[in-house]
């Protein structure tokens, strides 16, 4: 991907923001971003709930954490709702996203270190999508990475109680399970957008060696004429696309014929004969 590509991206996404912020400037058009600003409000989750694990007070990350989940619930159902659906809330949501679960792992590897290596493998998962986000393609979900994301939720909120309860050698074995799913996911994402790429790639050709051998125009009898450039198969070798016009001169040709009760088939354009009229 070009620089000129890549500053494209970063400008549209400078100009979805800007024109967010003059919503929320603008008395009537404030409630447009009440979703985004519920999914924005995830940025703050490491700010609140990392000291309060840190500190050692289970209830209050747990409870910390089960507010900002809730705004995962809410901002999408409010906008689909009210079809306040955006570019930037789509984006900005999957990054809240990463940033959120991010900050549940850290916390609860806190009590439960061997989250850590889930914590890894859901880095990994985020730099391939960003990857594929600063291609100027479009990302998505596997199934896998669905029922992942949902795994490493549950993960995490385990994580954050385990100690209080005793559930520590459950968190340690659902982790193992849950890196395993990681993996999957890594894999169905490497082999998703790697059939994208290989679906956009052409075949390059000579532009200038058809241009010189195909005419703009075949002239065909009645003074019809068809655009050759039309019938231009871009995978197709030169001889392949001559050989296809020929026979679509051909076909034409006949047709034409046929419809003035013509018995004979005059020669092809393409041909060369010896005969000559007297």
């Amino acid at each position: 991907m070009s620089n000129k590509e890549k500053q494209e991206i970063l400008d549209k996404y400078k100009k979805d923001i800007s024109e967010a912020i003059e919503e929320l400037k603008t008395p009537g058009k404030r409630h447009r971003q009440i979703p985004n600003i519920l999914t924005a409000s995830r940025l703050l989750a490491p700010l609140a709930i990392l000291p309060a694990a840190f500190s050692g007070n289970v209830p209050l990350t747990a409870g910390l954490a089960l507010g900002f989940g809730l705004t995962d619930c809410v901002d999408g159902a409010i906008a689909r709702k009210f079809d306040l659906q955006s570019d930037l809330g789509k984006d900005l949501d999957a990054v809240t996203d990463k940033v959120f679960v991010g900050t549940l792992l850290i916390a609860s590897a806190f009590f439960n270190p061997i989250l850590l290596c889930n914590l890894g493998l859901e880095g990994a998962i985020a730099a391939i999508n960003v990857k594929q986000k600063m291609s100027g393609k479009e990302t998505g979900s596997t199934m896998i990475g669905k029922y992942k994301t949902w795994a490493v939720f549950g993960l995490a909120a385990l994580g954050l109680i385990a100690p209080e309860v005793g559930l520590s050698t459950l968190v340690n074995v659902l982790a193992l399970g849950t890196a395993a799913m990681q993996g999957l996911t890594i894999g169905s994402y490497l082999t998703k957008y790697g059939k994208s790429d290989k679906m956009t790639q052409t075949p390059e050709k000579n532009p200038t060696i058809v241009d010189e051998i195909i005419p703009d125009e075949i002239k065909l009898p009645h003074g019809q004429k068809v655009c050759a450039k039309t019938y231009e198969a871009p995978s197709a070798t030169v001889s392949e696309q001559l050989e296809g016009l020929r026979e679509m001169s051909k076909f034409l040709h006949q047709e034409q014929a046929n419809q003035h009760g013509e018995t004979e088939t005059k020669p092809n354009v393409y041909q060369k004969t010896d005969k000559h009229d007297n």
